[in-house]
């Protein structure tokens, strides 16, 4: 059982014939849209939150407003339950 795979050949991608692919999985929710700069300035100072660049995406502030795909009270970290 030790020769399991022995005999098959790792491929060969030619990357520039792969399709792109980009990692942007986040949808603002209409919530966290509609925070004025003022909420969103008084959030981030109120748990010391800093940042920089550009784009930055607005903060959410609840479990349910980062939209994962199963947000059932059982399945939340407890981190986010009662607040």
């Amino acid at each position: 059982m030790a020769d399991i795979g022995a005999t098959l050949k790792k491929p060969k991608f030619e990357l520039d014939k792969l399709p792109k692919f980009e990692k942007n999985f986040y949808r603002e929710t209409t919530s966290v849209s509609r925070r004025s700069e003022r909420e969103i300035s008084e959030f981030r100072n109120l748990k010391e939150i800093r940042v920089s660049g550009k784009h930055i995406p607005r903060p959410v502030e609840t479990f349910e407003e980062a939209g994962f795909p199963c947000t059932s009270p059982s399945s939340q970290p407890q981190v986010f339950v009662g607040e």
